[in-house]
């Protein structure tokens, strides 16, 4: 047991030494070893190895001050791949990210609400094979793939328990990903993809307790809690779609009455605006609104009010030092901004208001890529 015990603990030290270079490159051993309180000949060790093994280099910069100058070490980002993927209702995109996190090719094409899951399957191999024959990256390098979506996603198990928006239900993605292309899979929510990214390089970068809310063709959250990201006992904490505002009011998909997603969500909004005027798209709700038709602006001033109610409440619930929002409606209509702060000002409480801050998502439309191939590599790189 002894012997398993130190291994675990080299694992966990090589596993530091990696995270601290990639965050704070350049850097000297030295300075590692202050970081780590471990000794400068471990630290040694752990460098070689990692030189050894295609993860750090040398770079040709060098400490200044005073004292004898060192050489300081940077990450080798072409040592390894993930692929991170997005479904959504009616775009697929695919990214491949670098060990340094950066984005070194990137696709996206349109997927038709009609279509069955093998169809979509079939488009998610094609594009991911022809990236990877477009980039020229050796296939040994891949260490895996990642994919966010929308639904209940049991991703201990890699199944799409149900997603609404993409008409799946009990689907074994991860494996039938797994069986066509030969790599490891891991599959979550969107958000929680999303949050990942946030977490590592957007707005939650540092921060222990953030929540992400996500408004768009659906409506959701997810949340960061000590660091860790929160799932509860079936991995739907954050599901705020289903959250019941109006015990009177519109059916939901899901079964019940007045749930959120059936009054902010984008679909939602859509249907609304139909009974006043025949339209077709969430954009020419937008647009009416933008030329003052009344109902437009009684549709967004409601919608507004119910964001920051769910907001609201969330803060309540989780306390966390920062709120992001994201998604489609307030990337194609940021006028919505003013009004939920309007809104927050109003109904925030107290002592939460002091502390917390309220701010937008700025990956755009990469987040869930990107935090999905980021997913891929903290749960799939395992240093010996």
């Amino acid at each position: 047991m002894e012997k398993q015990d130190q291994l675990l603990m080299k694992k966990q030290n090589k596993n530091l030494v990696l995270e601290i270079i990639k965050n704070q490159s350049p850097i000297s051993r030295m300075e590692i070893a202050k970081i780590t309180g471990m000794s400068p000949t471990t630290i040694t060790r752990i460098v070689n190895e990692l030189h050894i093994q295609g993860f750090v280099r040398e770079t040709e910069l060098v400490t200044s001050g005073v004292g004898r100058r060192a050489t300081l070490l940077d990450i080798c980002g072409d040592v390894l791949y993930t692929i991170g993927i997005e479904l959504d209702k009616a775009i697929i995109k695919i990214g491949i990210v670098n060990f340094n996190g950066e984005i070194v090719a990137w696709q996206s094409v349109s997927r038709e609400e009609s279509e069955k899951y093998e169809e979509t399957l079939e488009k998610v191999m094609f594009l991911m094979k022809d990236l990877i024959r477009q980039q020229q990256i050796p296939l040994e390098k891949f260490i895996g793939v990642a994919v966010g979506l929308p639904g209940l996603i049991d991703y201990q198990n890699g199944v799409v328990k149900v997603s609404d928006q993409l008409k799946w239900k009990n689907v074994n993605l991860a494996s039938d990903l797994h069986k066509n292309t030969g790599f490891d899979v891991i599959i979550d929510n969107e958000l929680k993809m999303k949050i990942v990214a946030e977490n590592n390089v957007g707005k939650a970068k540092d921060s222990q307790n953030a929540v992400l809310v996500g408004i768009g063709s659906g409506i959701g959250s997810a949340i960061i809690l000590n660091g860790q990201i929160h799932r509860g006992e079936s991995n739907n904490a954050g599901e705020i779609g289903h959250t019941v505002l109006d015990p009177t009011g519109n059916v939901c998909k899901c079964g019940k009455i007045g749930c959120l997603a059936t009054y902010i969500s984008e679909g939602a909004i859509v249907s609304d605006a139909r009974k006043v005027k025949d339209i077709t798209s969430i954009e020419d709700v937008f647009n009416s609104y933008r030329d003052g038709e009344s109902w437009a602006v009684n549709i967004m001033d409601r919608t507004s009010t119910y964001i920051a109610l769910a907001i609201s409440n969330i803060l309540c619930l989780y306390d966390p030092e920062v709120i992001i929002l994201s998604g489609s409606t307030i990337q194609k209509f940021p006028e919505i901004k003013e009004a939920i702060e309007k809104k927050l000002n109003l109904f925030i409480w107290e002592p939460i208001k002091e502390k917390v801050r309220i701010v937008y998502s700025e990956l755009s439309d990469r987040g869930v890529v990107f935090g999905a191939a980021i997913q891929a590599q903290h749960i799939l790189l395992n240093l010996e």
